[in-house]
């Protein structure tokens, strides 16, 4: 009976919180959605014969406050249908499916932690994790969530050592976010014998798309390219990156203290500590993949994101969905550090101090994102140091599980 009860007691929460996403993102009359609204835009200025990146093909409203579309020439065939409805309608049903893929999303990410899709703690992970980026990505419109569902389905392959499956699912999803392709390197790192095969044809898949693309509208294609350095001007809780946070910090410091900004300096700065971080987890990564330890390529793959994302010079709010998993896995499987250690560095925050200046609290604030991601690394590189974080002699049962949704309930 108690199990019973405990059992709708957490269909009953999960339900609560489902119905409060929903009302949160207005389903009844989805308002938002303004990067869904720019493809919508621009496939239609598309199909009338204009240039889709052209900023004038675009509302006032949004034009004006410097949206455009960043998609190569190809993205404009996967939004064709959504513009042969009214835009309310396309809404909706671009809307409907982004919680489709979703659903499948969050069904991967529970198998793969191991956890129940209906457990209070991950639910709540996934509401507010990151700044809720998955809030973000749904309230904006982005197909972020198709391209983490595409990734996704990639990881589980790679899982079971299925490598060309991961390669051609980064390529996919990179189809839209070149950005993404770097996620190619987890092979580089892993133990697969051919890591630079993997790679290698990776990015000859992707630079056949590129070129046959560039074949069939050469125009378009170069009008896409052309834009991708102006992609730029998204800072704090916008665009929380390194690079931004760098600029930033520099911006700050000549606003209290008079220090001259150069942007050399910045750039250098970022490189630097884009090193500091990039040099360690390479490291580490091999040094998990030389190991017999039966989570190793999930220990990599989830440390190599997280990464690859605190040295992006660009990394939108919503991209941090990625950190979701890797995340939620060290935060639940951390053994050796100290329950007393948190509540010391709580303590220690100097809350009354430089802290408190409201500029400073903004700056916090926008970052938080990036700081979460950053303890987070900084607790991989703990634990796999430590040894705790490696499971020798175990099975991986999700090997062995069927693929059905069943087996997580």
């Amino acid at each position: 009976m108690q199990t019973a009860a405990r059992q709708w007691w957490r269909v009953a929460f999960a339900a609560v919180c489902i119905v409060w996403f929903l009302q949160k993102l207005q389903w009844s009359d989805p308002g938002n959605l303004w990067d869904f609204t720019v493809y919508y835009h621009s496939t239609q200025a598309w199909r009338a014969g204009l240039d889709p990146y052209d900023t004038a093909s675009l509302p006032q409203a949004l034009s004006s406050a410097g949206f455009k579309f960043n998609y190569p020439p190809y993205a404009l065939l996967l939004f064709e249908p959504f513009a042969l409805l009214p835009l309310q309608r396309a809404m909706l049903l671009y809307l409907a499916l982004k919680l489709i893929a979703l659903v499948w999303l969050v069904w991967i990410w529970s198998r793969l932690l191991q956890t129940s899709v209906l457990e209070p703690p991950w639910i709540l992970f996934l509401l507010f994790a990151y700044s809720s980026a998955i809030f973000i990505d749904f309230v904006s419109g982005n197909v972020t969530t198709f391209e983490q569902l595409l990734l996704w389905i990639g990881v589980t392959a790679l899982l079971a050592e299925r490598y060309w499956v991961y390669v051609a699912a980064v390529v996919v999803a990179s189809l839209l976010r070149l950005t993404l392709m770097p996620l190619l390197l987890v092979c580089l790192v892993g133990p697969a014998r051919r890591s630079y095969g993997y790679v290698a044809g990776g990015l000859a898949a992707f630079a056949s798309i590129v070129l046959i693309t560039y074949a069939v509208t050469p125009r378009l294609t170069v009008e896409f390219f052309q834009s991708i350095p102006k992609n730029v001007g998204e800072f704090g809780r916008l665009n929380p990156s390194l690079l931004t946070l760098v600029q930033d910090v520099s911006a700050l410091a000549r606003q209290s203290y008079g220090v001259t900004r150069m942007p050399v300096v910045e750039i250098a700065a970022y490189l630097v500590l884009a090193a500091a971080i990039a040099v360690p987890t390479a490291i580490v990564a091999k040094r998990v993949a030389a190991s017999a330890a039966s989570n190793r390529i999930e220990v990599i793959a989830y440390f190599v994101f997280l990464g690859y994302a605190l040295v992006m010079p660009r990394f939108k709010n919503y991209s941090y969905m990625l950190l979701i998993v890797p995340t939620y896995y060290i935060a639940t499987r951390s053994t050796r550090l100290r329950p007393a250690v948190p509540l010391l560095i709580i303590a220690c925050l100097p809350v009354y101090s430089w802290v408190t200046r409201p500029e400073n609290v903004t700056l916090v604030a926008n970052y938080s994102q990036w700081l979460i991601a950053l303890g987070a690394w900084g607790l991989y590189l703990y634990e796999i140091h430590s040894g705790a974080l490696l499971e020798h002699g175990a099975v991986d049962e999700r090997r062995l599980a069927p693929l059905s949704p069943l087996t997580y309930r």
